[in-house]
This record gives C-alpha cells, structure tokens and sequence, in this order.
C-alpha cells in the first residue's frame, strides 16, 4: 500500500517508536510555544517568556532533526533526556514526586530507545563510532 502524499516529509524507514518520540517532543514544544504567547501578549514577563522560547528550541529543534535523521539531534536529545532525568530525580527528592515521574519517565524512555543498537544503526552509527 502507498504512502499517502502529504506523508511524504517523513522518511519511510523511520519506525514507530522514533515517530512518538518525535511526536511528543513537537506536543511539548507547540505546549511551550502557546506559554510564549500568553507570556507575551497576554500578560507580559520577559523572563518567563524567554524561558519558554529556549524550551520551544529545545523541544523544536532535536524533533525535527530527529525526522530528518540527523546524527547531532540523536546525540543532543540523548544529553537533554539524561539531564531531565536527572533533574526529576532532584525533584523527587524534593518532594515534588508527581511532577518526577512525569519527567522521569518518557525522557527515560526517549534516552533508552535513542541507545538501542536498532536505534544506532538507523542513524548510520554501528560499530564503535
């Protein structure tokens, strides 16, 4: 079965669990880019608003380097992934657990998959490269 044509922007070898992670990191980044909005227009704090422009960056940028299989979005998403993970850990032990685990877990899962050796290979990285 074809390829519907508007599908065409992503590549056909990209499996399903890259196509989530590049999907929640683009949910998180339009999340933030809404934030920008209201931080901006709605009730103005600079501060806060460059907080959010830098995170729409941060989710924007390795999503769509991730569609396109660039080698540096896999490397930049892994490090970003580690650091979320370790900064829900420091909230765990702060006691904000709930908002932890919602940190903990899909940037540990993104880190995970992102190590696979399928993962690696997709990228054009096998051996020890």
């Amino acid at each position: 079965m074809d390829r519907p044509s508007w599908w065409s922007f992503i590549p056909a070898n990209i499996p399903l669990p890259l196509l989530l992670i590049i999907l929640y990191l683009f949910i998180i980044a339009l999340g933030n880019l809404f934030a920008l909005y209201q931080y901006i227009a709605v009730e103005p704090n600079l501060l806060t608003a460059i907080g959010h422009f830098v995170s729409v960056l941060l989710y924007a940028g390795p999503a769509y380097g991730l569609l396109k299989l660039k080698r540096w979005a896999r490397s930049v998403e892994i490090y970003l992934s580690l650091f979320s993970v370790a900064l829900g850990l420091f909230l765990m032990f702060t006691g904000a657990f709930g908002m932890a685990v919602m940190i903990i877990v899909p940037h540990g899962l993104i880190a995970i998959y992102l190590l696979t050796d399928k993962c690696r290979e997709l990228f054009g990285l096998t051996g020890n490269k």
